[in-house]
């Protein structure tokens, strides 16, 4: 059951896995210790009307944090943002709870692909980091 429940959490969490479940179901979930009947059930749900809004609901909880955060940030990576969000999802596919540690996560994360950014890659860097420490500062002005 807990490999069936990890499964489906998975194809909430990545469009592209569900894509790939649509294709070819026993490859895509090969990685799950499923047996036949979870490993059908899977295939099937993937195709339901409401798994689209599964995977919307899942995106618009990953980037609360982001937008909450850093918002001038996402508003100058928008022309690449969607490509960035999905690749950084897939290699954190576990979100953390806590927006400033989602947030840094994220930066440090950006640091590592200056060419995946618009330019000046270097400014962009500093403006979320900037409004990381502002959101920090704001968050201990309201524990005092």
């Amino acid at each position: 059951m807990a490999a069936f429940q990890k499964a489906y959490a998975g194809l909430a969490a990545s469009p592209k896995l569900c894509l790939a479940v649509r294709t070819d179901p026993a490859t895509a979930l090969a990685g799950f210790d499923l047996d036949a009947r979870e490993r059908d059930r899977l295939a099937r749900a993937v195709w339901q009307r409401g798994m689209d809004a599964n995977c919307t609901l899942y995106r618009a909880t990953r980037i609360t944090a982001l937008t909450a955060v850093v918002p001038l940030t996402l508003g100058v990576l928008r022309p690449a943002l969607r490509p960035l969000l999905d690749e950084y999802w897939e290699a954190h596919p576990v979100h953390e709870v806590r927006f400033a540690r989602e947030t840094a996560r994220f930066i440090a994360w950006l640091e590592t692909r200056p060419a995946s950014l618009p330019e000046p890659a270097d400014e962009i860097i500093a403006l979320a980091r900037r409004e990381l420490a502002l959101d920090e500062a704001r968050l201990m002005a309201t524990e005092d």
